[in-house]
């Protein structure tokens, strides 16, 4: 495992773990909780559990062991371009916040940088160049991603749906082909209101596209072009916060990578829907 992708890999196998064991894993990632010369009976009597359950989530994180574990966490922890997250404290200022919002954007931007398949990028996106229709599924505050991602595809001339409820996207889904292409935004990759459409679409033959932080999801299972784009689990700046500003980020990497794909296309429409909104800006 490259050692910029320790704690990305880490982060996208906790939706997979048990509550508890989530727990254990989540103060592996606090910066220091894991000394160099910090034993497995240390962390066990901290964290109040066996040393076997420890040694069973350094596993399941995809380590050999704790020490493999251990060994990996510090060596990012102290690589030269390591910075860590930080949570917002009840006594910050705003200047505080502000400074811890923004680097912890740069931090999720720069992970995601170092994580990143070019690979599966260039081939979702011949997927999407190639496709007779396209659908865009998500729910909740994953939404307005799809909703971006339709608007970008739209200046190329590219039609995009974005069906905006249960019943639409299985109907959705139902209609489908091979020539079709769905893509898939879900921080979870378990959401139901989304796994039964997609299920759906899979069955009729189309190409599933996801953008998703969980390795072990179905989701990631079901799709021919799996995207991952780790976050912090962390309610307020993580999952709510960077988790959103990393999937934008893939969605503009892809987005640019199609339009390196049809240049004289992408040059001609934009050139027409620029046209067409220049009333507007008047």
């Amino acid at each position: 495992m490259d050692l910029n992708q320790v704690i990305p890999n880490i982060r996208m196998r906790l939706p997979s773990l048990t509550r508890t064991e989530q727990s254990i894993a989540e103060n592996f990632l606090k910066p220091h909780f894991l000394q160099k010369s910090t034993s497995i009976k240390e962390v066990a009597e901290r964290l109040g559990v066996s040393t076997a359950l420890i040694v069973k989530v350094s596993k399941k994180l995809g380590f050999s062991g704790f020490k493999q574990l251990k060994d990996a966490l510090n060596a990012q922890h102290q690589s030269d371009t390591f910075l860590a997250s930080e949570q917002l404290e009840p006594d910050d200022s705003c200047e505080q916040i502000i400074t811890k919002v923004l680097q912890n954007s740069i931090n999720a931007l720069t992970e995601i940088l170092n994580f990143v398949d070019a690979k599966m990028v260039s081939a979702a996106a011949d997927a999407i160049v190639n496709a007779k229709n396209i659908e865009l599924y998500a729910a909740g505050g994953s939404t307005i991603i799809c909703e971006d991602f339709q608007h970008k595809l739209l200046r190329f001339g590219m039609r995009a749906s974005v069906p905006r409820d249960r019943h639409l996207m299985l109907m959705s889904a139902s209609v489908l082909s091979s020539s079709d292409v769905v893509l898939v935004v879900s921080h979870s990759g378990q959401t139901v209101d989304l796994m039964d459409a997609v299920r759906l679409a899979k069955q009729s033959g189309a190409k599933i596209i996801s953008i998703t932080n969980n390795y072990h999801a179905e989701l990631s299972q079901l799709s021919d072009y799996p995207l991952y784009a780790p976050a912090s689990p962390e309610p307020l700046l993580g999952k709510n916060g960077t988790a959103r500003l990393v999937k934008l980020a893939m969605i503009d990497s892809l987005y640019a990578t199609i339009a390196g794909k049809i240049p004289e296309q992408v040059e001609d429409n934009l050139e027409k829907t620029t046209k067409a909104v220049a009333l507007l800006h008047r």
